[in-house]
This record gives C-alpha cells, sequence and structure tokens, in this order.
C-alpha cells in the first residue's frame, strides 16, 4: 500500500508539471470544477481560521462534501492555491493502484502485479496531461475540451474509485466474507455517496448488488444474512449525520433542476445512436489509443471464458458492474464526458482481474518465466511514454500557450479590479469567460470565505429578460463583450437559452441612463478553440472585455 501511495504520489506531481505547462493548471480554473474550487476554498480559509463549525456547515450544503473536503485538505498542506488543489487527485489515484495491485497479486505473480500498477498509472484516465500532450503534439490535433479536460476537479474520478473500492473487497473475499470485509466495504460505499451525491443512486445500488450478489452466493448461511445488515447499518450510521442535515434533499432539488427546470440547457439532444455509443467511443480517450483495443478484444475474450467457467464470481461481478454503469448512463438524457469515468474504470479491473485470473490459472508457469519481460516491457513502455510527453512540453507551440496563459491572466486581473468595487455581499453581472462567473468568484474569496455572488448562469426559461436584467441592475460591477454574445459563444459556453438574457444585460450596461461607467477593458487575441482544431494552426479568435462599474456618489 504504501508503495501504491508512493507511485500515486509521484504520477499525480509530474502530471500537474505537464499540466500547469499546458493542459488545466495553464488556464484559468474552468467548468465545473471550479465550482467545487470555489467551496473548498471557503472551506479553507475558515478552518485555518478555526471556524469549524460553520466550515462543516459548508460542507454539509455543498455538491460534494467529502470530495471538496479532499481538496481542502489539500490546501491545508501545500498552501492556498490551484495546483495545491489539483493535488487532491491523490486520494483518487492511490486506492486504485492499490486495488489494481490486490486484484493483480491474488491471481498472479507479484512482478505481474507490479506491471499491472505500471500500466494503470500511465493511462490516460491517470495521467491526462501527460498522455494529452503527447497524443496531441503527435497527431497535429488538439481537443481540449476532449483530452485535457480530463483532469477537470470534478469528483467523478474519485468517486468511482470510493464505488470500486466498495465493491472490490466484496468480489474478492466472496468464498469467506468475514466481519472486516462488510465494515470497510460500507465505509467507501458511504464515502462514494459523499465523493458525489449527485450519482448516489448508482453507487449504492452497485453496491447494494454486491451485497446481494454474495448473499445469494451464501444464502443457506444465516451468518451471512448478519453481515449484510452490518454493513447496511454501518453505512446507516456514516450517512444520517449528512442525510439529517439536508443532504438528500439537497441533492434531489440540485438533480431536478438539472433534469427538469434547465433540461434545454443540458440536454445534448443525441440520437439513438449516438446515445447508445456515447461512452463507447470515448474509451479511445481516457484508455489510450492503443491500450483500448487490447481492453476491448481482451474483454470479449474474457466474457468467453466466463461463459466456460474459466473465471470465477468476482470476475462475473466486475462485468455487472461495468454493464450497470454503462446502462444506467446511457439511459440518462444528460450526458458528460468526465462521468464516462463510471465505465472506463470498472471495464479496466474487469480486464486485469480476469487476465490475470485467466494467467495465474492456466499459464502459470509460462507467466512465472515471462513476468521478468513483462516488467522491463511496461518500465519501457512507462519511458516513453514520458519522454514523448516530456518532448511534446519542450517543442510546443508559443501560440497555444499564449491562448491559456491570456485565459489565466485577464480572469485574475478583472477579479482584482472589481474587488475594491464589489463587496462578498453583493454581485457582478457576468458574461461567458473561462470558468466565469465560478473562477472569479473563487479568486475573489476573502480570508473569510466569503466571495461575491453573480447574476445567474443558469436562467429558468419562465423568468422574461426585464426580470433578469433587473436584477443585474442591482450588481455594482458588470462585465459584458463588445462583441455580439453569439460570437462569444464560439470560444466560450453561452447557450442559445441564455443569450437573449446576457444580450439586454449587455445593451443596457452601455446605455446612458443605466449609471454604469466603463472601468477597464481587456482584448483576447487569437483565442484557441476549445474543440477539435490543428494544433498551433487555428483561425483564431479576438474579444474585447469591459467591465463596467457604478461608483459610488461622493
Amino acid at each position: 500500500m504504501l508503495a501504491c501511495c508512493a507511485v500515486a504520489a509521484a504520477v499525480v506531481a509530474v502530471d500537474a508539471y505537464f499540466s500547469a505547462q499546458e493542459g488545466y493548471l495553464s488556464r484559468a480554473p474552468d467548468y465545473d470544477g471550479v465550482s467545487y474550487l470555489g467551496t473548498s476554498r471557503s472551506v479553507y480559509f475558515l478552518l485555518h481560521a478555526l471556524h469549524f463549525r460553520t466550515a462543516l456547515s459548508e460542507l454539509n450544503s455543498s455538491l460534494a462534501p467529502l470530495w471538496i473536503a479532499a481538496l481542502a485538505f489539500q490546501q491545508l498542506i501545500f498552501g492556498d492555491g490551484t495546483w495545491q488543489a489539483f493535488t487532491a487527485r491523490f486520494w483518487g489515484v492511490a486506492p486504485l493502484l492499490t486495488l489494481v495491485y490486490w486484484i493483480v497479486r491474488a491471481r498472479s505473480s507479484r512482478t505481474l502485479a507490479v506491471a499491472a500498477v505500471g500500466f494503470t498509472a500511465v493511462l490516460p484516465v491517470v495521467s491526462a496531461a501527460v498522455r494529452a500532450s503527447s497524443r496531441e503534439f503527435i497527431t497535429g490535433q488538439a481537443n481540449y475540451g476532449e483530452f485535457f479536460s480530463m483532469e477537470d476537479l470534478r469528483p467523478d474520478f474519485f468517486a468511482i474509485v470510493m464505488v470500486l473500492c466498495s465493491v472490490v473487497p466484496l468480489a474478492e473475499h466472496y468464498r469467506a466474507p468475514r466481519r472486516s470485509t462488510y465494515v470497510v466495504s460500507a465505509v467507501f460505499a458511504a464515502a462514494s455517496v459523499l465523493a458525489k451525491p449527485s450519482t448516489a443512486p448508482f453507487s449504492l445500488l452497485a453496491w447494494g448488488l454486491a451485497v446481494g450478489a454474495v448473499w445469494l452466493w451464501h444464502r443457506r448461511a444465516a451468518s451471512i444474512t448478519r453481515l449484510s445488515a452490518l454493513g447496511v447499518a454501518v453505512l446507516a450510521l456514516l450517512l444520517a449525520p449528512w442525510a439529517i442535515k439536508g443532504g438528500v434533499s439537497e441533492t434531489v432539488s440540485r438533480y431536478y433542476e438539472i433534469a427538469v427546470t434547465y433540461h434545454a440547457t443540458y440536454n445534448l439532444g443525441l440520437g439513438l445512436l449516438d446515445s447508445v455509443t456515447y461512452y463507447l467511443v470515448r474509451l479511445a480517450t481516457q484508455l489510450g489509443q492503443i491500450e483500448v483495443w487490447f481492453v476491448i478484444v481482451g474483454s470479449v475474450l474474457l466474457v468467453f471464458a466466463l461463459l466456460r467457467r474459466w473465471l470465477e464470481f468476482s470476475e462475473w461481478i466486475y462485468a455487472g458492474l461495468f454493464v450497470l454503469f454503462y446502462s444506467s448512463f446511457t439511459i440518462l438524457a444528460n450526458k458528460n464526458s468526465l462521468v464516462g469515468f463510471w465505465v472506463t474504470l470498472p471495464l479496466w479491473i474487469f480486464f486485469v482481474a480476469g487476465a490475470s485470473r485467466l494467467l495465474g490459472t492456466r499459464w502459470a508457469t509460462g507467466v512465472t518465466r515471462a513476468s521478468p519481460f513483462v516488467l522491463a516491457g511496461t518500465a519501457a513502455y512507462m519511458v516513453v511514454i514520458y519522454a514523448l510527453g516530456a518532448f511534446a512540453l519542450a517543442n510546443w507551440p508559443v501560440d497555444e500557450q499564449r491562448s491559456n496563459a491570456q485565459l489565466l491572466t485577464v480572469t485574475t486581473q478583472l477579479a482584482d479590479e472589481m474587488r475594491p468595487y464589489v463587496a462578498s455581499n453583493q454581485c457582478f453581472a457576468y458574461a461567458p469567460g473561462p470558468g466565469w462567473p465560478a473562477s472569479i468568484e473563487y479568486l475573489m474569496t476573502d480570508s473569510s470565505g466569503k466571495a461575491p455572488g453573480s447574476t445567474p448562469v443558469d436562467i429558468d426559461p419562465s423568468i422574461s429578460v426585464n426580470d433578469y436584467v433587473r436584477y443585474a441592475t442591482s450588481c455594482p460591477a458588470a462585465i459584458v463583450y463588445r462583441e455580439d454574445i453569439s460570437v462569444v459563444a464560439q470560444q466560450f459556453i453561452a447557450y442559445p437559452v441564455r443569450q437573449p438574457y446576457l444580450r439586454a444585460v449587455a445593451e443596457w450596461v452601455r446605455s446612458p441612463i443605466s449609471g454604469y461607467t466603463l472601468d477597464r477593458s481587456w482584448q483576447f487575441t487569437d483565442l484557441a478553440s476549445n474543440g477539435p482544431h490543428t494544433l498551433g494552426r487555428y483561425e483564431g479568435l479576438t474579444l474585447t472585455v469591459d467591465l463596467y462599474v457604478r461608483k459610488p456618489s461622493g
């Protein structure tokens, strides 16, 4: 475990360095991770000031209490900042590598288990910035929104690892589960709920099915019923404080807003074929262009091995976990590429578990002889991966670097400029930008953990444009573009349903009777698209941002 943690720390540190050069950390914090960053910074300041009760209340009312606690904890260790919070990825990577080692070691040699950890450590889903840089540089095709955004600080990666940590102990000890098996499993099941409450139904369903599967295996043993009841009791005990304080109702309310109130915003409107294959086509991005073929072909062969009873009950559980999540998230109308982690990682666990079982039982002698060569090949593979990434980093196009730097510089300067005019109990009228308004609020969080608000990003269609403008006029500052919002939408998130509201605010602020005056302007020049484009060669977009303020009289 200590060795896996050491590897995880090194992997996260290297990926953070790559990210700071050309990935997530080289830009202003973007959606949706910046929302969690803002809350974690508030919690960090509250804890630093020893306001424990307020910090706990802030955590309990947040989108993902456990994940935000991890982000804040890292800032308590390393200090205030984005890269400091980014290191919280360690809490997902370390358990994942430990699970992989444990699973493979139980079926095959220690050497093969170490090799499996090495392969897992350099998967794109783990080392996103390292793999994205080499892939984009070699292919010449950039797609930040698909590749580098995998290191976005949303809790999906951490949450699915917690789910795996709750299921794997039951699967691995299905023959003779102990009291500690169910206690540990229940603790991680509770962690998966608190890591991302919006996916709690899927987390709990997966855990419940795993508990039920083990119970059915031992259905005549009364002790298994008692152990299952113990697991449920531990889970309920751990989640009760959060649920009683309103965690369940808050989660349901937020999920309802996304699924119903703002359905027109978040529904991608995919056809049947695109919806069914949405997460399938992202396996190559998250597992690697080459690795994915070994995983897919190998998994198909392992399904055949399952049917021939060459594998055991635990592999059935891992295969079922993949099918459960793939079907569940495919049915949902709302799609998100990072939710693909919930499909990718169970598939990877099934692949390494099934392959190591097959190799360890049917070709044990050959595996023992080949293990040193496999380990050497893994080491060489990792060296090549990091060398390609380093080469790409050294030769990265200057215009791509400049584009990212502008996003961070303008956001930082804009937050600094607004600070004298907008107090923490006031608001500003936002315009779309790199993570705006959340990235601006994040930077404006004061030492007491408070930050100003903004005009609503998600707009209920039942609200009139005039009412939205009326609310914006209560804010002492307003951010607008000189270009029409439809042009801005080519670069930043401005869904069609939001554009009439944002356009009306911009027109009002510029009018002579608004009471606002132009304070300062910034210009984005030659911005690279977040979507697919040729690396270093693109038709850049130029936008001018104006900050209008309403200064107190006298």
